[in-house]
């Protein structure tokens, strides 16, 4: 029998270390690139600390989907470790949600592997950079990070476990009104890992999560003054918030009603206008190329993910040494759903959305990864 590896010994031995030490660099990176980030959309957050601290409320209903990272300012705020003390509890929930992450990860994936899938997410600025940022990226990625982690180790077979993968679900719903889209994912997970008897109640509850859903959706759309659900439609917006610089299609529109009725109201009446830039906001989605980038960040974002992408749709075909169906249920899902709500709005200026569910590119080609390398280990 061949002896372990010193890399695979190390890897077992020293892993966590070696992610609190990547991670504690990696910070110093994005601080001394950036500082701690308090200006631009962080000032909202602060506002609605300061607003909540005085009234017990929010300003606008939609910002309790953004609450997570106003109760950090909040409690930052009341307890005079100001920003700064923020931006500290905000990177201490980034860590928790890294170790666990590992900890999920290393009941999937040799240790090795998901030291190494750790260290990735680390070291990719694009994705990792927020941490420094006061918005609600950073809390939202790590609450993400601990969703799955969540999915993966407690088995939903007993009331202790939803109740502690419902609360999973809770912290991303608050964290971002994207969240919600996990509430979703989770749910197919649940149906599909349950035993018939919870298939029937989860079944029975999807009426519910349909009606969150719904009120939720146009609870946020209807609460943003400068903002409606057809907007990037009618600007022919493939980036939020900027605008076409020609936009002369005439659109059949009815603002007459609810916002998720308004969205399906000009699918319907404008169905070749909207798989037109559909197509659009898929590829600046997936590929993550802006205009305003330049070539050398452009060409290095496309060397970081068409591997990663091509190794992830590999996996798809499979048939041994695949993760758990529930738990690729679960990331194919997101995937989708991130994708189609994309289609149905517009894509973020700095990729903040396919960064969501990066990760979870990431393990469906590590997963490939791996696969091949123990094949080719029986071959040898």
């Amino acid at each position: 029998m061949k002896p372990p590896s010193t890399t695979i010994s190390l890897a077992e031995k020293y892993g966590v270390y070696i992610i609190v030490l990547c991670w504690f660099l990696s910070l110093l990176v994005y601080y001394n690139l950036f500082g701690i980030f308090t200006q631009l959309e962080a000032e909202k957050y602060i506002y609605q600390a300061d607003y909540f601290l005085r009234y017990g409320a929010m300003s606008a209903t939609r910002y309790w989907f953004y609450s997570a990272t106003i109760f950090i300012i909040a409690l930052a705020t009341k307890t005079s470790i100001g920003l700064v003390g923020a931006f500290f509890i905000q990177a201490g929930i980034n860590l928790f949600g890294y170790l666990f992450f590992y900890k999920a990860l290393k009941t999937i994936f040799t240790n090795i592997t998901a030291l190494v899938i750790i260290v990735y997410l680390l070291v990719f600025l694009p994705y990792q950079s927020w941490v420094v940022y006061l918005y609600t990226e950073s809390v939202f990625y790590s609450s993400v990070l601990l969703l799955l982690s969540v999915l993966i180790l407690y088995k939903p077979d007993n009331i202790k476990n939803i109740a502690i993968i419902a609360l999973a679900v809770l912290f991303t719903i608050i964290s971002r009104p994207l969240g919600i889209l996990f509430a979703i994912s989770t749910y197919l997970y649940l149906f599909y890992a349950a035993n018939k008897k919870w298939k029937v109640i989860i079944f029975c509850g999807s009426i519910l999560l349909l009606m969150a859903f719904y009120f939720i959706v146009n609870t946020i759309f209807s609460s943003i003054e400068d903002w409606t659900i057809t907007k990037p439609f009618e600007e022919e917006n493939i980036i939020c918030d900027l605008p076409s610089t020609i936009h002369t299609t005439i659109l059949y529109l009815d603002k007459s009603a609810g916002p998720v009725y308004q969205l399906f109201y000009y699918i319907y009446h404008n169905f070749g206008h909207f798989i037109h830039y559909a197509g659009i906001k898929l590829r600046y989605f997936f590929l993550m190329r802006r205009d305003y980038y330049s070539n050398r960040h452009n060409y290095s974002l496309l060397l970081n993910i068409i591997p990663i992408y091509i190794l992830s749709v590999a996996n798809l075909f499979i048939k041994s040494r695949r993760l758990k169906k529930e738990i690729m249920v679960f990331l194919v899902s997101s995937i989708f759903l991130y994708a189609v709500t994309i289609v149905l709005q517009c894509d973020d200026y700095h990729n903040r959305f396919i960064l969501s569910i990066y990760p979870f590119f990431v393990i469906l080609a590590a997963k490939t990864i791996e696969y091949w390398v123990m094949a080719s280990k029986k071959i040898e």
